[in-house]
């Protein structure tokens, strides 16, 4: 994968991956973890403020180091949750997916119920 690309998923938003080498600011392995069980398992990573290295972001970018199978081109590729940063697509401000465990993000051009608001576990 040589740009950023929206993996989809079922109810979900996009989620972007990007290529490590795009980030510039240096990142630190986080000891969270979760599962995905159609792209396996996710380590997460830490970002430091540069103008002010004790302003730490915690949890909001993961990536998955041995993807499954049907994942593999997001490989090491990074992606972020929608916040607490501002996050634009195509010009457009995104809003983070609902709930804290998905990260989508929301644009204008998603259309139907989205996963991740209160009623919609085990969707």
């Amino acid at each position: 994968m040589d740009r950023p690309a929206p993996p989809l998923e079922t109810h979900l938003d996009p989620t972007y991956y990007l290529p490590p080498d795009s980030i510039l600011t240096p990142l630190t392995r986080s000891s969270h973890s979760s599962y995905c069980e159609w792209k396996g398992a996710a380590t997460y990573w830490n970002i430091a403020n540069p103008s002010d290295a004790s302003e730490v972001v915690r949890n909001r970018i993961w990536s998955y180091a041995r993807p499954t199978k049907n994942y593999e081109s997001i490989k090491d590729y990074l992606s972020f949750y929608a916040g607490p940063w501002d996050c634009y697509v195509d010009g457009e401000k995104v809003q983070p997916q609902p709930g804290d465990f998905y990260g989508g993000w929301v644009t204008s051009d998603i259309e139907g119920p989205i996963k991740g608001g209160p009623g919609t576990y085990g969707w």
